[in-house]
């Protein structure tokens, strides 16, 4: 485990505070390789979020997992760089429903297989239990 740079953490609160009302609680120092669950106590926000920093061949990353009572939110952040998405669940806001019945119950299944996909990620990352 090695320390974000604090120019680099910094970049990651402010671009985590358009996301989420636990960006203050970012550690600091930041270190690499470790799954955080900051959490500013004095939000009173609902949401949970889970940080995984880490540093890759185009440079420091934050990798975050956002959850509040209606959905959930997987993205990565790097400095002077738009948020990347990563694997996400969907579903979450309903499901398509097709004039053929049999449509929607294939649609309705791949939705299960990829949400499936996408909880073995967050759990090998450590973000889901």
């Amino acid at each position: 485990m090695s320390a974000i740079p604090p120019t680099v953490r910094a970049a990651f609160v402010m671009a985590l505070r358009s996301l989420t009302s636990h960006a203050g609680a970012l550690p600091d120092p930041l270190l690499t390789g470790r799954v955080l669950c900051p959490h500013d106590p004095a939000s009173s926000a609902s949401e949970t979020l889970r940080v995984l920093a880490g540093h890759d061949d185009d440079g420091y990353f934050l990798d975050y997992f956002r959850r509040d009572q209606t959905s959930a939110w997987h993205g990565r952040l790097r400095p002077e760089r738009p948020d990347e998405d990563l694997e996400n669940y969907e579903g979450q806001f309903g499901m398509s429903v097709f004039p053929d019945p049999a449509d929607t119950a294939r649609e309705k299944q791949r939705v299960i297989a990829h949400n499936a996909k996408v909880r073995e990620v967050l759990r090998h990352k450590g973000f889901e239990d």
